[in-house]
Parts: C-alpha cells; sequence; structure tokens
C-alpha cells in the first residue's frame, strides 16, 4: 500500500531593527553565516555558487555536521535562494524594508513528499525558527548565541 504523505512548505518571519542590505549580507554568503551560526561554510552571493555548510562540534557526539548545494538566486536588497540537504529542497530569504528596520521571510519547498521528507519537514521547522532568532540576536546586537 502507498501513503501519500502531504508535507507543506516552511514558513518563518521576524522583525530585525536592522536594514535589509545588512541582513541580507548575513544570510547570503559563508562569511555571513559564520558570524551568527556556522563555522567555516563558504559560498558567494551568487548563482551557481557552491554551498558548502559546516557546524564544527554540532552533533550529540561532537563531531562536525555539514550539507551543501547550490546558490540559486541572489537579488542585492531582496531576495537570496539556496539549495540544501538530500534530495535537495529550496531555502529562500527574503527581506523587505519595516519601519522599525526589516522583515526577514525564510521558506523552505520542496521537502519531499515521503515520511522521511515529514520526518525532515518537522525538523527544519524548529530548526529555521531557532536559526531566525540567532540570527536576529546577531543583526541587532553583535551577540553570537550559537557555539
Amino acid at each position: 500500500m502507498i501513503t501519500v504523505v502531504h508535507v507543506p512548505d516552511i514558513i518563518h518571519s521576524t522583525l530585525i531593527r536592522s536594514d535589509p542590505q545588512s541582513v541580507l549580507d548575513l544570510v547570503s554568503s559563508g562569511e555571513g553565516w559564520n558570524r551568527w551560526f556556522t563555522d567555516g561554510s563558504e559560498f558567494e552571493p551568487r548563482v551557481g555558487s557552491p554551498v558548502h555548510l559546516r557546524w564544527k562540534g554540532w552533533t550529540d557526539d561532537g563531531t562536525d555536521m555539514t550539507d551543501a548545494g547550490v546558490v540559486q538566486s541572489y537579488e542585492p536588497g531582496s531576495i537570496f535562494a539556496l539549495t540544501w540537504r538530500q534530495p535537495p529542497s529550496l531555502v529562500t530569504f527574503t527581506v523587505e524594508r519595516h519601519a522599525e528596520g526589516t522583515w526577514l521571510q525564510v521558506v523552505e519547498t520542496g521537502i519531499p513528499e515521503t515520511e522521511d521528507g515529514l520526518a525532515r519537514f518537522a525538523e527544519c521547522s524548529v530548526g529555521w525558527g531557532e536559526a531566525l532568532t540567532l540570527l536576529r540576536c546577531y543583526a541587532e546586537h553583535g551577540i553570537r548565541l550559537s557555539a
């Protein structure tokens, strides 16, 4: 018997009290991610750039976690998108000017519609919420909360 599983898109957003391009700079390059979330990530804000994400000592046993993908789009001041995980899903960051700073939205689409995909949805839904909190703390206060 084949079970059809619906896996919805992940959608998170937050207000960040910083200008839109500064926020986009933090999510559109490995250097930016390394400021607030990862350690040793490498990619450029250029369509086609290979994405190499690295979190040192991230797993329960203290080993590194890595992931890879490709930059799919980059429009200064408005949007950045990359693929990640296997099979790849698409993660899109959109920034919009807000009276108090920047409204940032992250949307992850294309997670497989399988039982494994549903588990991935649950993990990533929580993860993106945490990531936006880490990003906001760094962008607003220069505080890196992830080890």
